[in-house]
This record gives structure tokens, C-alpha cells and sequence, in this order.
């Protein structure tokens, strides 16, 4: 999707003439049935009339160039022969980014080439410190905006069918047009000169160095027939992306297919074959508990499919669990996104759609700026199912833990069936956590609620114990360090989360007594990360993490060697039954919620099923604690 396209020289008149953001306006309310903000009519007005007047000159060459048509060659002083195309506000594929300006062309040596171009109005930048790699603005962090720009042609050429397969190529620069030479400094700083060599900045007042840049990438002509491939093309990874995931699922046997799983992979790429036969959706649900590797067959079916050359991708609606996976497999990560950017995802674009952690899906993809009139238009259910010829949704139906998350084999029956769609379902009981005890996962069932039947003991495959003093939680992960285990803290949302102070150190925010640790550092929305350095990813995956806690939204999608867990007050028993006490509780959408008790039954459920080898339990209610101690009685 794109809010204008054509050729160059209908691009500088527009633009020049102030007609061009009008005719993109009516492009946004044809597509979001709602009017883009003021501000961002006032950017488009500005930022494409510096634009067109620096692109002028070149338009001057601009013979026989026709919109959507064939391009006559010319030539001229510039080296031009035909005009370059012209698209604005180009949505990525299953992405929430958006690209300001791409031309496309034919670069000098004729290569069919698009230039990724970023524009920005900023007239004063700063660096924070001499390790910076961000750049501030107005007291908020940013991309260099020729990373940004690089960031964006390196999207294209990993993601995009017409760039992975060869057809075009990416280049990318960035335009500060309210920026002067001698204000850039900090964007020209040493630091940023292997970026520049690769993606070059121009200010205002350098414009011919500009219009070179676009000659040499764009000005060899078909500018028009580049446009058109580039529109048409669809989500499709390179094949080195596709190596990139297969890599790390050869390096590591927690990725192999056993059993059931394999019957619910093979069935998943039966119906991809059947789907190329003819019209129609399928839907596969896979249910299972924790730690019956849900993911594993998620993944294992992202890889093979790629590896077919069919497209595919990878969707959750936890942004922790998204951001370690897409640390864990770099150069891949973008295959890996959350399901609200599926919202504007092409109808049936993908060959197969995986929406793992499916209990998480919300009932809209609504957010508080979405438009007014566009709100409620579909399911994110239906989105899901619309986006792909084959969808497959994992999920446990006991692990949803906000109360706008709606994912049942009941609501995704529902929309498939509206759709007309096959639907196979497969249900998973090999356990791979919890030492590989099932007893041990139906004994939490049982506990909180969610089955009726007492199970059999599972012996010594799981050491769970109670523990009275949170020092021993301490020396618990002390003793799994030693053993080259891995082990996080994890705890009942309970106590207050605040941000990083201003020195950076973390608020010791979970008090017992005397001992106080902090919980995870929280993600800055002054800071862009790379998943490998998100506080999410550090807390998971590096020894940053040691001595922090980790709430529900942490650590849900994760698991560790062994996990030291502390129940807090928001869920106690009282007279035979689960009461959830809205004044213990700090999860400001749980608190509020009807469905509070089930909530955060579902919410220590998915933390006592973090452990692989086993887990420490510090109960702080008197009344909870004797009740679990005599539950316990016999099962070890």
C-alpha cells in the first residue's frame, strides 16, 4: 500500500504546487475511512515541497514518461534517459513501518534499482555522549536517519520478493532539508562515516550532491516498469535469510520434531500443497500446555516453508516473547512480528501464517489511535485468517492473561468457519519442560483450578520446593550459576514496576522485608533497540538479568534451567476457593477486569511452568502456602 505514485515529473508539479499532500489525504481516507492527522498533512506538505524543488532540475529530462506506461529514452546533460518513478508513504510488507520516498529507476550501469529515501524536518541534532550511536532530537533518541533509510532498503532486500529474488536492487540516503551543513555535525560525527559511505546525508543547501545521488541509483530510465515490479511483488524472505534460520535450528536439538509434533508439521504442509491446488482458507489449531513445544513445531514449519520458497512468517501478539526470538535468530528477526501488523497485511499474501502464543489474540486490532471510523471493521481472528492461505494458531487456552485477549478454539472455529476454511486441530501431551512431566503440569492444573482429577505423582523428574525466606530464592540461582544453569527470578505482578531512574540504576521495587530487588529493566520510549539489546532480550538471555524479577509479561513464551518464583497476595485461598484481591495487584488492566480471579489463575500457571529442572516457591500468604504444602503431600 501506498499513498501516491508516477512518474517524476508529476511528482515535482504536485509537489511544488502543494496538490500533492491533498491527493494523498484522499488516498488515507479511501483506505482508513478516517482523515490523516494535521500534523502529518502539514510534514507532507513540507517535506515533498523541499523535495520537489530540489528534484526540479531533473524533471526538465522528463519526455515520453507516462503514468503506469512504458518510458521513452531521452538523454540530456544530466545523463537522464527517462524519469524516474516516484511512490510515497510506502507500507512495508507485515511491517507497521512505513518508507517516505521511494525513486525508482535503472541505476548507471542500467541495474533496476530503488532508492530508499528518508526525509526529515529536523533543523538541530545532538549525540548524548561519545558512545553513542543514537542521535537525539528534541530530547528523544533516534536512528541516524541514514540507518533508518539503510534499515529500510535492507528490509526490502531481505523481505521483499522483487529485491530477494534479484529483479531490484536497494540503495538508500537521507534529506535534512531544514538542516544546514554547518548544524549536521553530530549526524557527520567520525562515528557515523562508515554509515554515510553507505547510505549518504544531505542537508539543505546541498542539492546537487542530491540530485547526483539520484542520477547515479535512478536516472537510467524505466523508471515506471521499476514501480510496477516493486507494487506487485509480495512478502518473500532471501535465501539468506532463509540460511540464516536454518543455522540456528541445525546448531540446537531443542529444535527437533518428535511424535505428535511431527504429525501436526506434516499435516500443516499438506494443506499448504492442498491450498495451491485451489481457492479457499485453511485453519490448523494446535492446543497444548506449557512446554509441549508449540514453538518448536512453529519455527520448524517457518524454516521449511521458506525453504520451499513459499512465504511465510511467524506472529505473536507478546512482545517480549517476539523480541528474544527475533534475537535468536538474527538475520531472520524480522520474520518474526506481532500480530497487530497483520492488520493491513494483503488478503491471502502468505502461503502460511503461524501465530504462536494464539491464547494472546485480542478482539480487535484497535489501538487508541486507530480512526474512529475504521475501528472494528474485522476481528484480529479474522486479520489472521485473511492473511494467509494456511494460518495455523498454537495455543493453551489457560494462558491468556489480559483481559482483551480473547484466543480460543471457540472464537477461532467461529471466524473459520465464516470464511469457509478446512480446519484440523491436533492436541500436543508430550511434555518437554517440567522435566519432562506431564504429572507435574497436571498437578498446577489441578491446583489452580483447571481440572478436577488429582494426577499421579511425578517423583523426583521435577524438584519443586517451598522455601520461607526469599534468600533462599537467592541462593538458589546462585547454586544454578554454578552449575551452569540457566535461572531467572520471577514473580506475581504485585508491587509497583517504575522506570530506570535518571542515573540508570533500577528502582528496588519488590520489598519483602529487608530484601528488595528490582523487577526487569522496562524498554524507554525515548530509546530504539535492536532485539538483542532490549531490556526484554537482556533480562532473558544475558547475566544482566541475575537478581532482577521478572512479572508474567517477561517471562510468558520463555523457560529456564530453574526459576525461583514468589506468589504475592493478589491470589489467595480462603475457605476452599481462589480469591484474587484487586488491592494486592499493581497489573493496572488485570485489576480492573471482571474476570480478575481467572486472570491471574492463568498468570501463575504460566510462571510455575517456567522451569525446565525445577523451582523454588516463596508463598507470602500464610493461608495459600499451608494449602499448597498439603497439596504437595505424596506428588514428589
Amino acid at each position: 500500500m501506498d499513498l501516491w505514485h508516477g512518474p517524476l515529473s508529476d511528482f515535482v508539479r504536485n509537489a511544488t504546487s502543494r496538490a500533492l499532500a491533498p491527493a494523498m489525504a484522499a488516498q488515507w481516507i479511501a483506505y482508513h475511512n478516517d482523515s490523516p492527522k494535521t500534523p502529518e498533512v502539514r510534514s507532507w506538505n513540507n517535506s515533498l515541497d523541499a523535495l520537489g524543488e530540489a528534484l526540479r532540475p531533473l524533471q526538465e529530462l522528463d519526455l515520453g514518461v507516462i503514468l503506469r506506461g512504458d518510458m521513452a529514452p531521452v538523454t540530456g546533460d544530466m545523463g537522464l534517459r527517462g524519469a524516474p518513478g516516484v511512490m510515497l508513504e510506502y507500507h512495508l510488507p507485515l511491517s507497521g513501518k512505513r518508507i517516505d520516498v521511494l525513486l525508482t529507476g535503472r541505476d548507471a550501469v542500467g541495474v533496476p534499482t530503488a532508492l530508499v529515501l528518508e526525509l526529515k524536518q529536523w533543523s538541530k541534532v545532538d549525540l548524548e555522549d561519545d558512545l553513542a550511536t543514537n542521535v537525539v532530537m528534541q530530547g528523544a533518541e533516534h536512528a541516524h536517519p541514514s540507518e533508518q533509510a539503510q534499515a529500510y532498503a535492507r528490509y526490502l532486500l531481505s523481505y521483499h520478493e522483487a529485491f530477494s529474488q534479484g529483479a531490484i536492487q536497494a540503495a538508500s540516503a537521507a534529506y535534512c532539508h531544514n538542516l544546514s551543513p554547518g548544524s549536521a555535525g553530530a549526524l557527520r560525527d567520525p562515528r557515523f562515516e562508515p554509515l554515510l559511505q553507505r547510505s549518504p546525508l544531505f542537508c539543505g543547501g546541498e542539492e546537487d550532491a542530491l540530485r547526483d545521488t539520484v542520477v547515479h541509483f535512478v536516472g537510467g530510465g524505466d523508471g515506471l516498469t521499476v514501480l510496477e515490479k516493486l507494487s506487485s511483488g509480495r512478502f518473500m524472505p532471501s535465501q539468506q535469510v532463509i540460511n540464516s534460520l536454518h543455522d540456528v535450528l541445525e546448531g540446537n536439538r531443542e529444535w527437533v520434531l518428535l511424535d505428535e509434533q511431527r504429525e501436526a508439521y506434516n499435516a500443516v504442509l499438506d494443506e499448504i500443497r492442498r491450498s495451491h491446488r485451489h481457492e479457499g482458507h485453511s485453519v490448523v489449531i494446535v492446543r497444548g500446555a506449557p512446554g509441549t513445544g508449540k514453538t518448536v513445531i512453529a519455527v520448524q514449519l517457518l524454516a521449511s516453508c521458506l525453504q520451499r520458497k513459499w512465504s511465510a512468517a511467524h506472529a505473536t501478539g507478546g512482545k517480549a516473547f517476539t523480541t528474544v526470538m527475533r534475537s535468536t535468530f538474527k538475520g531472520a528477526d524480522d520474520l518474526f512480528i506481532w500480530n497487530m501488523h497483520v492488520r493491513n497485511a494483503a488478503y491471502k499474501g502468505l502461503d502460511l501464517l503461524l501465530v504462536d502464543e494464539a491464547h494472546r489474540v485480542r478482539e480487535t486490532s484497535d489501538v487508541r489511535w486507530t480512526p474512529k471510523l475504521e475501528r472494528a471493521q474485522r476481528s484480529q481472528t479474522r486479520e489472521l485468517i485473511d492473511a494467509a492461505n494456511v494460518t495455523v494458531f498454537l495455543l493453551d487456552e489457560n494462558q491468556f492473561v489480559r483481559p482483551d485477549e480473547v484466543g480460543s478454539t471457540a472464537t477461532i472455529l467461529e471466524e473459520a468457519r465464516a470464511v469457509g476454511a478446512r480446519v484440523k486441530q491436533f492436541d500436543l501431551s508430550a511434555q518437554f519442560r517440567c522435566g519432562g512431566s506431564t504429572e507435574y503440569v497436571d498437578w498446577v492444573d489441578w491446583l489452580l483450578g483447571f481440572r478436577d482429577a488429582r494426577p499421579a505423582p511425578w517423583g523426583d523428574r521435577f524438584d519443586l520446593h517451598l522455601v520461607h525466606d526469599p534468600r533462599d530464592l537467592d541462593a538458589y540461582m546462585a547454586e544454578a550459576a554454578e552449575d551452569g544453569h540457566t535461572a531467572r527470578l520471577i514473580a506475581g505482578f504485585c508491587w509497583p514496576w517504575s522506570d530506570p531512574k535518571p542515573d540508570d540504576s533500577l528502582a528496588l521495587d519488590v520489598e519483602i522485608g529487608t530484601w528488595r530487588r528490582p523487577w526487569n529493566r522496562k524498554a524507554s520510549t525515548k530509546k530504539r533497540y535492536k532485539p538483542a539489546d532490549h531490556p526484554y532480550t537482556l533480562w532473558a538471555t544475558t547475566d544482566e538479568g541475575l537478581g532482577q524479577l521478572g512479572c508474567i509479561y517477561s517471562a510468558q513464551g520463555f523457560e529456564f534451567d530453574r526459576v525461583g518464583l514468589i506468589w504475592g497476595h493478589d491470589l489467595v485461598r480462603r475457605d476452599g476457593s481462589w480469591v484474587a484481591q484487586k488491592a494486592h495487584s499493581h497489573d493496572r488492566m488485570v485489576r480492573g477486569a471482571k474476570e480478575m480471579q481467572r486472570l491471574v489463575r492463568n498468570a501463575y500457571r504460566v510462571l510455575m511452568t517456567r522451569g525446565i529442572k525445577g523451582a523454588r516457591l516463596l508463598i507470602l500468604d500464610d493461608e495459600t502456602r499451608d494449602f499448597v504444602q498439603r497439596a504437595l503431600h505424596g506428588m514428589r
